[in-house]
């Protein structure tokens, strides 16, 4: 486990690296051409670099693996679930539209900047592929069980809206899908390794919380 673990991480460490280096180039030569103030073009931007840079940090620092999901099923998902959305970018164009891109970069903002405070919460136990290392509990992940995916699907929104068109639609959903898979096989994990995910998973909605939630909807669980 330890040899697969390894690779893995090296496998991230360097698509994170390479993401990270991108996003922060844009950043640099603005900067360096004297344009200091801060739009919210230039504030999403670096949100978007911290996100990147603090899943690469996490993922060099990440604690031991306890337990992975066996197969390539669950590694394929993680995988599309994590990176699906920046290859529909890369294949649909932007909206020309300044308050299609207003309301874009509000949404992609929101998205980037919650899953920064989650990742943050999460800390060590940060993993890409559905691995167990320590079951976190507080914080946000006391009021649903994952609550990042909640966070990157309003980023995720926010690409849509951005480079809106039929097929950014349905690559949109496809992600989603994944991530839903993607949470299944990390719940599994979490359920063999740590007797105790049964009781938090009875005590705290998988997705949408209780206080969102209709009473016959909290009533039924």
């Amino acid at each position: 486990m330890f040899t697969e673990d390894f690779l893995g991480r090296m496998s991230i460490v360097i698509v994170m690296a390479v993401l990270a280096t991108f996003s922060a180039i844009p950043l640099v030569l603005y900067f360096q051409n004297g344009s200091y103030p801060m739009t919210l073009a230039v504030v999403t931007q670096l949100s978007s670099t911290i996100f990147l840079l603090l899943q690469l940090f996490m993922t060099i620092s990440r604690l031991p693996a306890q337990g992975t999901a066996k197969g390539i099923a669950p590694r394929v998902t993680s995988v599309a679930g994590t990176f699906l959305i920046l290859v529909a970018m890369m294949l649909t164009r932007p909206v020309e539209n300044a308050s299609v891109q207003l309301l874009a970069l509000c949404a992609i903002l929101v998205g980037t900047s919650c899953s920064i405070f989650c990742i943050y919460w999460l800390g060590r136990s940060f993993s890409l592929m559905a691995t167990a290392r320590r079951l976190v509990t507080s914080g946000p992940y006391s009021v649903v069980r994952h609550p990042l995916y909640i966070c990157e699907a309003v980023f995720v929104s926010g690409m849509i809206i951005s480079h809106f068109s039929m097929l950014m639609v349905a690559l949109g959903v496809v992600q989603c899908i994944f991530q839903y898979r993607r949470a299944r096989n990390e719940e599994a994990i979490l359920r063999q390794v740590f007797p105790e995910y049964d009781e938090y998973a009875r005590r705290v909605p998988m997705l949408v919380p209780r206080f969102l939630r209709s009473p016959e909807a909290s009533t039924q669980q």
